[in-house]
């Protein structure tokens, strides 16, 4: 065949350039040739330099526009709304501390702030959870995580000044703002992984609104903002179901023991791994990318135990040495559980980490370590049936040690520890040292679906000023529960 003359060659040229319009990021004429080995394939899909939402504000009705930005309006009127409602409720309730004036308002404002004694749920679980409202109200309205952190406080200094006539409660503010911070980030980004990892339903709508009441309200309203990111890949979430069986309960008050009835409880449980760095290539460059929370709930005709457990990477950083990955950094937490007559509850902030030791293929040993300073805790129990005060407060320490053996698709044994010193500094003489220990056994039978069997053991010594008045408690339960998993490898790779 003979070759082209190179007139022809040349108007080739000029009409493929004519037909492809002249697009302004090919080379220019003299540009140099390049071999065909040279040229990188094209991808299939072009990578998005900023992420689309998964869930975009499209059924919203006040759409914000353009996926939205901070919105300063609608926390501030939402926090008013908020204790409207508490302070409303509380006076049809007929509770004194909603009988404010302005006179009261100047009294607190001028007398300043005190150590109050309200009962141990109010304290340790109410007030953070009041303050995880606020707190969503800001991050489900454009503000990030630090940006957040004002509204959270805010809010809770103005209920104590100006809708309370008692005294402003110090450990009131410390629990609602921190434990409301770390607590409202593990709601906000639960319900975010609910919403978008998976088809949208109206079940993960309804989920995520009972998770996140005030985002999920927003999100309706307003539409997805533009820092609602999408969902960290590769977490891990288990539910568990069963029975639970207190089998050794007993009080030792003053050296005088009294056994507590034991009895057969239901059982409720979620555990959630998000960002663990063996399953995701996340750059945890955001507060809580990474963040483990277990909770339980135990209930029966007359009682109801609860238990939370909360730890968030606030900065910090992968490691690998050889075969062993993990990350290591500050990590903030906010533990609550109230176990029969044994509880506790804590806002924390220490070093911790994790790492995952492959030993072959699909067996892998998992460790989980954290040591934290605890400015403020409650800790204790049910010293007396006439006792009116039944826990410590003040500042502390705990420590919290996770070992498990994972063989993938058949199932994990590990044990976990958790100590917690609770100084009497605020309120009440002594000291309280409180652990929390679990052993669990746990095989997959078909698919997501597998069966535990778990040993917990809860063990307090309390000290009221003197060795005499050392109270000692323990309850000590067996679980039999049903579990569903996403993943058959707990969080390993």
């Amino acid at each position: 065949m003979n070759p082209l003359p190179v007139h022809r060659v040349s108007g080739l040229l000029l009409v493929f350039s004519l037909v492809s319009g002249g697009d302004a990021g090919a080379a220019p004429a003299d540009a140099p040739l390049v071999s065909e080995a040279c040229v990188e394939a094209v991808p299939a899909e072009p990578r998005l330099l900023v992420p689309e939402l998964v869930h975009p504000p499209r059924r919203a009705i006040w759409n914000a526009p353009d996926g939205g930005g901070r919105n300063f309006v609608v926390p501030i009127v939402e926090m008013g709304a908020f204790h409207a409602i508490f302070w409303g409720t509380a006076k049809l309730l007929g509770k004194p501390y909603a009988d404010i004036s302005l006179e009261t308002m100047r009294r607190n404002v001028a007398d300043g702030w005190a150590w109050d004694e309200d009962a141990f749920a109010t304290n340790a679980l109410g007030h953070p959870y009041q303050g995880s409202l606020a707190y969503t109200a800001a991050r489900s309205s454009g503000f990030g995580f630090w940006g957040s952190v004002p509204f959270t406080v805010a809010s809770s200094v103005l209920w104590e000044l100006f809708m309370e006539s008692e005294t402003p409660s110090t450990n009131d503010l410390i629990t609602t703002s921190i434990g409301g911070v770390v607590l409202g980030e593990v709601l906000h980004r639960t319900a975010l992984a609910i919403l978008d990892e998976g088809e949208p339903t109206v079940a993960r709508s309804v989920l995520s609104l009972l998770v996140e009441p005030v985002g999920g309200i927003n999100r309706y309203l307003f539409g997805r903002r533009k820092n609602d990111f999408l969902p960290v890949q590769g977490n891990f979430l288990q539910l568990m179901a069963g029975l639970t069986s207190n089998v050794d309960n007993y009080n030792d008050i003053d050296g005088t023991r009294f056994d507590v009835p034991n009895k057969m409880e239901g059982h409720l449980g979620v555990e959630m791994v998000y960002g663990p760095p063996q399953l995701t290539t996340s750059d945890y460059d955001q507060p809580f990318d990474y963040f483990t929370l277990t909770a339980r709930m135990g209930f029966s005709r007359d009682t109801l135990t609860v238990g939370f457990f909360s730890r968030g990477l606030l900065y910090g950083d992968r490691f690998e040495f050889r075969s062993i990955s993990g990350l290591w950094g500050l990590m903030a937490g906010y533990d609550f559980a109230n176990p029969n007559t044994l509880r506790v509850s804590t806002v924390s902030l220490g070093i911790g980490g994790v790492a995952q030791v492959p030993l072959t293929s699909q067996l892998t040993l998992d460790v989980t370590a954290n040591m934290a300073g605890v400015p403020f805790g409650h800790g204790g129990g049910l010293t007396s049936p006439e006792s009116a005060r039944d826990y410590h407060f003040g500042p502390g320490a705990q420590s919290a040690f996770e070992l498990g053996l994972v063989r993938r698709g058949v199932g994990r044994v590990g044990v976990s520890v958790r100590n917690y010193l609770i100084s009497g500094a605020f309120l009440g003489e002594g000291v309280e040292l409180i652990t929390y220990a679990t052993a669990r056994a746990e095989l997959l039978l078909a698919g997501q679906h597998g069966v535990a069997l778990e040993a917990f053991v809860a063990n307090r010594a309390g000290e009221f000023g003197s060795v005499s008045d050392t109270i000692r408690q323990r309850a000590t339960q067996i679980r039999l529960l049903w579990t569903v998993s996403k993943g058959s490898g707990f969080g390993t790779r």
